[in-house]
């Protein structure tokens, strides 16, 4: 799986981004016939749009809601909604609670081979001066000294760039995200709080993939970046999602792709990566995670807070639970 890449180029975090997150909706720009196609793309998708929903199964009433995981200024109405819920829930399911969050940073500090690497010569000299400068402009973007990551595997590296430059301002300041402040509500509520994933599974995810193969799509991934590059998508990101358009975003982002590969002749290995991008990191999850949660929300009420892009498709969250007998209703904030 080539997860470095996915978090390199997914939902256009490609180039080195702007100091803020503020900036037109790209889509808005796009010919009409352009959007119309992209809408209707989107709409052929179950539940294609919206970010909370109530699901009922045995006359227990639970909720699903889609979350930005980097602070918005909106985020604390939405989190004034959910403390209104009724029925109100009385536990809560995220991706990783904070301490299951230090508990994969403690597992990595005690495991440095899991991260590192601890034998041979460094990025610098394993990428060459050309490749490590385009991750030096990278790491300087977003406030971080090149050398400190001289030595990390490029599965690493891909998880320190996941970031784009303006967000990672936001995160320094110490604004949470939409998931950490629901996670914040409920212990306010005295909820139980559980984590969906486990720090041996993203283990298994992340770091899987040898070194050397981890390495040639990390060249890979930076001699593409160039082809790739395109204007600032965040913003555009940040707007959809607020507009409730989430499959619109993955639509977006995967016809940009498309166009800016077509002639190339890595063509093919990008649409294979953006599959496997799918299978893996929303698909195999998204499963993993109703499994847990179909006979939990059949049970006792909940709320559910995952990333949005895990709510729609047939494989999605919502779909999943809908074939697992549960009734769905989309709310509005």
């Amino acid at each position: 799986m080539r997860l470095l890449l996915s978090l390199l180029f997914l939902l256009g975090f490609c180039t080195v981004a702007s100091a803020n997150c503020t900036g037109p909706n790209l889509f808005e720009t796009r010919a009409q016939s352009e959007q119309q196609a992209l809408l209707a793309k989107a709409a052929e998708v179950p539940f294609h749009e919206g970010i909370l929903w109530q699901v009922e199964k045995n006359g227990v009433t639970s909720y699903i809601i889609g979350t930005f995981h980097v602070h918005l200024p909106e985020h604390a109405a939405m989190v004034d909604h959910l403390r209104g819920l009724r029925p109100a829930p009385t536990q809560l399911f995220m991706e990783l609670t904070a301490e299951d969050q230090l508990g994969f940073q403690r597992h990595l500090t005690t495991n440095p081979s899991l991260f590192l690497i601890q034998e041979g010569d460094s990025l610098i000299d394993r990428l060459g001066p050309e490749l490590w400068s385009k991750v030096a402009d990278q790491l300087k973007a977003r406030g971080m000294p090149p050398f400190l990551a001289a030595r990390y595997q490029p599965w690493f590296l891909g998880m320190t760039l996941m970031m784009p430059p303006c967000a990672m301002e936001i995160v320094k300041s110490g604004q949470k995200g939409l998931d950490l402040q629901i996670e914040a509500m409920a212990a306010e509520m005295d909820w139980s709080v559980h984590s969906l994933d486990t720090t041996q599974h993203l283990i298994d995810i992340l770091a899987s993939d040898p070194l050397d193969k981890q390495l040639d799509d990390l060249k890979w991934g930076l001699r593409l970046q160039e082809d790739l590059a395109a204007p600032e998508m965040i913003p555009t990101v940040i707007d959809l999602y607020l507009q409730e358009r989430i499959q619109l975003i993955w639509e977006l982002n995967q016809a940009d792709l498309r166009t800016k590969s077509e002639g190339n002749a890595d063509a093919q290995r990008m649409a294979t990566m953006m599959q496997e991008v799918e299978d893996s990191l929303l698909t195999a999850r998204n499963t993993a995670w109703v499994a847990q949660l179909a006979p939990a929300l059949s049970q006792t009420s909940a709320l559910v807070a995952v990333g949005a892009l895990h709510l729609p498709g047939e494989h999605g969250v919502l779909a999943q639970l809908q074939n697992a007998g549960f009734t769905l209703t989309r709310l509005h904030f």
